[in-house]
């Protein structure tokens, strides 16, 4: 029996001892395992490591690096700002002391207005940069005239290229549309910018500027080519680098703020483009900006017979109608011209010349249409219909007027208006507003026929005086700039868009607009040129005319 218990015993001790050298085994399997998966974590950890490390290192030279642009950007920009203080401040003060005699004040003062536009000129790059990092640069759309934009643009520069005895042309490659839609102001602000540094950095030889389309893509293609001093392959990887231009020494030899080409290259890119570069030392410079546009229509190869846009009563169709206007505009050829316009349809017009008229006129007599502007004395056309509307005016409204930027448009509808007409008039969407609120008439041809040679004498009537308005305005500009009023210029150049064209003017009304767009902008580093280039096309103008007025 006491063998039968051991025997027992011992079959129970190898059963265990088997269990827990088969459970030492599993466990330590599993250490193993464990380890292994130590092993690989470690490894992992350590290549993760490195690679963080690489990444921080390089994270901390790449911000060592924009720190340092723009700790250089910022002393750039404290001696670019200091210099025109210096200057401002200095001939202020020699003026307050020394009382010298009118020609040294009008030099002393003209220098400090001069750098006083430099420094408006800078803090517009920087605030357009900060725009741009805050993703607020918004980029309009509307419906413009392609061939006109860049026949400004080439006016323009033609005097700073005149100036340094450099050639300068232009050239459209196999055509370009005649019409986008996009935003003119931001795409002049690119072109302007290539054209401005291909002029500044070349000294001798010639500048071309080309446009062609790829059509299938809607892309508008412009390229900027000099014969200047180049730029090295190094400095071209940073030259669209914020804070930065391809040399220090060049700040310090031209000016700037070394922003031009960022912001441009970020709104071509907002545009649904790119801007390139290829250069060469000592060769020149070759920029190319594209855009994308939208809506692209008609076609022009030829900048010299580029179409001005239809506002000839010949070119639109006459309808015969009836019925009862309230035209309120202020100024007199204005006045007289479009109600003209509008009674050779045989619709019957009323006048009010500000706000507070056209509210008493509208609700002492029944009209089928008010056609309002916008800018006027006493009341303005946003004040007079917000009047009408309170007091439970219901007959269609439009605004007429030459600000006719989309944030303008969009507040017009917005305010109430039923719709908006630009000045100067484009007869064909005139005619079709008067169509969609007049009753036609049955009126025979031949009493429109004497209407339409009545416009046409109208016309020949009011030219002079629209002239010798222009005499007035070219001695009020003179006087303006010299005190940089940009308040009244800003009226002065609203008249003129809005008549200008009406009398043939149309590169009068273009110019006028640049001017007014870059000052509304901000851009006052571009309005001296441009009021000077609309005070030659003015001079050009009453030359031709042969005007006996005052003179200029």
């Amino acid at each position: 029996m006491s063998d039968n218990v051991f025997e027992k015993r011992y079959v129970r001790e190898k059963q265990a001892r088997q269990t827990a050298e088969q459970l030492l085994e599993e466990k330590s399997r599993e250490i193993y395992e464990r380890n292994k998966e130590l092993e690989s974590l470690k490894i992992h950890l350590e290549d993760l490591v490195e690679l963080r490390t690489k990444e921080a290192v390089k994270a901390t030279e790449k911000a060592n690096q924009a720190n340092l642009a723009k700790s250089q950007f910022l002393a750039n920009m404290s001696h670019e700002i200091r210099t025109p203080l210096t200057a401002i401040i200095g001939y202020a003060e020699l003026l307050l002391r020394d009382k010298p005699d009118p020609q040294k004040t009008d030099s002393h003062l003209g220098t400090i207005i001069d750098n006083g536009r430099h420094l408006t000129d800078l803090l517009s790059e920087i605030l357009d940069l900060s725009k741009i990092e805050t993703h607020n640069l918004i980029i309009e759309h509307y419906r413009f005239n392609l061939p006109h934009l860049i026949v400004q643009l080439k006016e323009l520069h033609q005097v700073h290229a005149n100036f340094k005895n450099l050639s300068l042309t232009f050239e459209i490659i196999g055509g370009i549309p005649q019409w986008i839609v996009s935003d003119p102001t931001r795409i002049k602000q690119v072109l302007h910018n290539l054209l401005s540094n291909a002029i500044k950095f070349t000294h001798s030889g010639e500048i071309s500027f080309r446009v062609k389309t790829e059509w299938e893509a809607n892309r508008i293609i412009f390229t900027v080519k000099d014969s200047g001093e180049g730029i090295s392959l190094e400095h071209q990887e940073s030259i669209f680098d914020s804070f930065k231009q391809a040399d220090a020494s060049i700040t310090r030899k031209y000016g700037g703020t070394g922003l031009g080409l960022s912001i441009a290259k970020d709104i071509t890119e907002l545009m649904g483009g790119k801007l390139t570069v290829s250069s060469e030392l000592n060769i020149g410079s070759e920029f190319t900006a594209s855009i994308v546009a939208h809506q692209l229509e008609g076609s022009c190869s030829d900048l010299s017979l580029a179409n001005s846009p239809e506002n000839n009563t010949n070119q639109a169709h006459i309808p015969n109608l009836s019925g009862a206007i309230l035209l309120v505009e202020d100024t007199y050829t204005n006045q007289q011209l479009i109600r003209s316009q509008l009674e050779v349809t045989g619709a019957q017009v009323t006048l009010a010349e500000n706000g507070l008229q056209a509210i008493e006129m509208a609700l002492s007599a029944e009209f089928d249409l008010i056609l309002m502007d916008i800018q006027m004395p006493i009341l303005d056309g946003k004040e007079a219909l917000k009047g009408l509307l309170q007091l439970g005016y219901n007959k269609p409204v439009y605004a007429l007027t030459a600000n006719v930027m989309r944030s303008d448009t969009a507040e017009y509808m917005q305010l109430g208006f039923e719709g908006t007409l630009t000045k100067p008039l484009n007869l064909s969407k005139l005619y079709q507003v008067l169509k969609t609120h007049l009753n036609h008439s049955a009126a025979n041809k031949q009493m429109q026929s004497a209407l339409k040679s009545s416009l046409d004498t109208k016309i020949n009537e009011l030219k002079p005086i629209f002239i010798n308005t222009l005499v007035i305005q070219y001695q009020q500009m003179k006087l303006l700039m010299e005190i940089d009023n940009f308040t009244d210029l800003v009226k002065i150049l609203h008249v003129i868009k809005g008549s200008a064209g009406n009398f043939g003017y149309d590169s009068l009304t273009d110019l006028a607009n640049i001017a007014l767009t870059s000052i509304r902008s901000k851009q006052f580093d571009e309005v001296a040129v441009l009021i000077d280039n609309v005070m030659a096309l003015i001079e050009q103008i009453l030359k031709s005319e042969e005007c006996s007025a005052t003179k200029y």
